[in-house]
Formats: C-alpha cells, structure tokens, sequence
C-alpha cells in the first residue's frame, strides 16, 4: 500500500486513511469480481425460445465465445420510411341499371314438328269447337282417359284394356288424318303404342291432361282438380309427351270438355290452345255401334271437329263404329283432316 505523501504513520489519522483506503481497494475488487461472473453466466443462457429450440436439437453445444459479449444493449436500427405515391383518387362507381324482368312460361310448341314439319296454327285465349269454312274438311279426333281409379281396375285385372288398337288398325288402313289427346298418365301406361301415334304422319298428337281430373267443380264423376294445380297439370302432361317426339301439337282438350272461366284463366300460363268439339259421337260408355256411326253422320258439317276415344274398356263399340264413320262422311264429300289443318279453312269458333 502506498504511504500518503507527509503523513505520519504512526498519528491515528494516519491509521485511519490507511483503513479507509483499505478498503475501498478491497470494495473495487469484489465488484470487479461479481461483474466477470455474472458476465461469463448470461453468455451461457439462451436469450430466445428459438436459440433455446437449436441448443436443444443440436448434436454437440456450442463452443463459448473467447470473449464475453457486452452487456450494454444494441439499440434498435429505426426502420426506414416507405416512400408513398401520391394517392390516385378512386374511379366513381358506375351505376348498372337492374335487368328487365323476364317471364319464363313453358311453350309447348316447342314440341311440335321435331323434324323439321311447319309450325301450327295456335290460337290461344279462346275455346275452339269448330272452324267456320265453306271447305268441305272434317277433323276426326280421339281421346285417351286415364285416372287414378282406372289404373287401378288395371292393376287388379277388373279391366282388361283402356287401348283400343284396333280403332288406330281402322285409321292407318283407310289412311285416315286424325288428332289424338292423350291423358299423359295413359302415355306412361302404353308408352309403345304412344309411339306409334307420334310417328306417323297421318297424325298429330296434344295432351288430354296429366291426371284427368275435372277443371270445374262439376265434371261428371271425375274428382276435381284445384285451381293453383291446375296449368301445373297441363304442363306435365306435354312433359310427359315431350320425350316420344313425333307430331306432337300445342293442343289441349280438357277432361270431359268441362271448361269454365276459372279454369281459362289458370291455364293460361301453359300457353295452350284449347280445342273441343262440336260433334259428340257417343261413343263413351257406348253400347249400340249403329247409334254411335248415324249420329256422328247426322250432326257432323263442314268445319266440324268430331270427339271419339280410343280407351276401350270405357268406350268399347268405338272400333265398331268408326268404319261407317269413315265411309259414311266419304260418300258425302267430306275430306277427313288433321286439326291443325282444319284450322287453316277459316276462323275458330
């Protein structure tokens, strides 16, 4: 320890420098000591989850650094500015105007000549029964029926048949123009001799209904049809139809021809043309062939649209009848004509 210059060692404030200086060197020291340690241990201790992770994975630790890392902390390098663009102002929203509502309805005339045929007359609106001509033009038409009930009888062997093939044998060997209006429940049941109708130029093929319900409150003994279902019903049964191509028409006969203004009106959407008949032959339920030939000869004119069926469970003399039909309307001038044909002569009515 170095003496204090001109002090003497032996006074006692001599001794108590000497002590003092003592031990501020020895304070110095200890410090100096505690500062190395605990240097030397924060170079040993991971800083972060992630040198943690690589200390752990790695196959031998690390080789310590000669020298201990100072203990002052880096400041952070301020992170320079990004440079901006000046802002471009965004483009005015442009105003699209709504689209035009557009109606789908469903159009059967679609459906008709598939092969390339002329499109057909198709009034709508109206109830056709006949045309006023002078043309001495006939339309023989015949329905199909088929209910819920009928198919039943089917199915439980009370009725042997609702199709009368030989009234179609009749047609195709006095080549005979017709109209037919099938109940498309019918369609599903004989679909082989619904082919046979579509394909054959000699006739033309509309829908007699899906279900064959009755379109007013009173149809005979048909159950009746609600309103909301009923162009839901017309246009089922041109679908049903839809798939056996042909010469099928836009042409609709209601069940049992009951028709009112309601049921006008309901139908409208399927976009239909309604034709009837002036001429009813008799031939449902008929029992008396002869009676079934004079009436249609009686009663049928010029511009007249005959009604017969070809359900022969419900109208089992119609083939018996048809022969004299046929002759009979022959002999008096009469030329026998499809209905899309009949309705070029003159106007409906």
């Amino acid at each position: 320890m170095e003496r204090i210059e001109g002090e003497a060692l032996g006074t006692p404030a001599a001794s108590r420098r000497y002590i003092l200086a003592g031990m501020v060197i020895l304070t110095s020291a200890t410090l100096l000591a505690c500062s190395a340690n605990t240097a030397a241990r924060v170079d040993t201790i991971p800083t972060t989850a992630s040198a943690v992770t690589a200390a752990s994975s790695a196959p031998t630790p690390p080789t310590p650094p000669t020298t201990p890392p100072s203990t002052t902390p880096t400041p952070p390098t301020p992170a320079s500015p990004t440079p901006t663009s000046p802002t471009t102002p965004a483009p005015a929203p442009t105003t699209t105007p709504p689209p035009t509502p557009v109606t789908v309805t469903f159009d059967p005339t679609a459906l008709v000549s598939p092969t390339g045929l002329p499109a057909v007359p198709h009034p709508v609106g109206q109830v056709i029964s006949r045309v006023e001509t002078t043309k001495k033009q006939i339309a023989l038409t015949f329905d199909s029926n088929m209910t819920d009930d009928m198919l039943a009888k089917l199915d439980n062997g009370q009725v042997d048949s609702y199709a009368n093939t030989e009234v179609v044998d009749i047609l195709e060997r006095e080549q005979v123009p017709a109209t037919f209006f099938l109940a498309a429940k019918w369609v599903e049941r004989y679909p082989e001799l619904t082919k046979r109708l579509v394909s054959s130029p000699l006739w033309e093929v509309g829908s007699h209904s899906y279900q064959h319900k009755g379109f007013t409150p009173k149809c005979y003994t048909l159950a009746v049809l609600p309103v909301a279902q009923m162009a839901d019903d017309v246009t089922k049964s041109f679908a049903t139809l839809a798939p056996f191509g042909g010469n099928q028409v836009p042409y609709f006969r209601f069940p049992g021809l009951c028709v009112d203004d309601a049921a006008m009106a309901a139908i409208a959407p399927a976009n239909v043309t309604v034709i009837h008949g002036d001429v009813a032959s008799g031939d449902a339920f008929g029992t008396n062939a002869q009676a079934i030939t004079d009436q249609v000869l009686r009663l049928a004119k010029s511009g007249s649209i005959v009604v017969m069926h070809i359900t022969k469970a419900n109208a089992p003399k119609t083939h018996e009848a048809l022969p004299g039909v046929i002759k009979g309307l022959r002999a008096k001038g009469y030329e026998l004509v499809k209905v899309s044909q009949l309705l070029t002569a003159g106007p409906a009515a």
